[in-house]
């Protein structure tokens, strides 16, 4: 297991970017040729896309991506299929990600990273990749073991 790390990212490190139809707010990772904070782990491109009703995003993306978006506000709509607002979608394999906003304001906060293909057991806030990882997890966090090492803060 990696060492839990912290880098807090403030309001006055985020980079707002025009894009066509509205703006994206570069939370994490890169985009097009800017940079914001980089992880020292897996890359992550994290941003706030703002949308104006109508208007659609599109951002090509490498095969070994794996893509989620949550629409804070409004809904959108990916290949024909609607997403309403409040709602997380885990896109599938491909080389584009276009989603076009179907409301007034829309906002959605597109997470990009590496596909890392291996198996995911999940209980409350630990993600291991067996149910018997899982349990040995709880035990140590019972018994106060569970983290190994100091959190780093970057």
């Amino acid at each position: 297991m990696a060492n839990p790390a912290y880098h807090p990212v403030t309001n006055d490190m985020i980079e707002d970017i025009e894009i066509d139809g509205g703006d994206l707010r570069l939370l994490a990772g890169t985009y097009c040729d800017h940079v914001g904070h980089k992880s020292g782990y897996l890359p992550l491109n994290y941003y706030d896309v703002h949308l104006e009703n109508g208007r659609t995003f599109t951002h090509t993306v490498k095969a070994d991506a794996s893509i989620m978006l949550f629409t804070l506000i409004g809904d959108i709509e990916i290949n024909g299929t609607g997403v309403k607002e409040k709602t997380a979608v885990k896109l599938t394999a491909g080389d584009t990600v276009s989603f076009t906003a179907k409301s007034d304001d829309t906002q959605v906060l597109y997470i990009e990273s590496i596909a890392i293909d291996e198996p995911v057991a999940w209980a409350g806030p630990i993600v291991m990749n067996t149910q018997d990882e899982l349990r040995e997890a709880f035990r140590e966090l019972q018994n106060g073991t569970f983290v190994k090492a100091k959190m780093d803060v970057e």
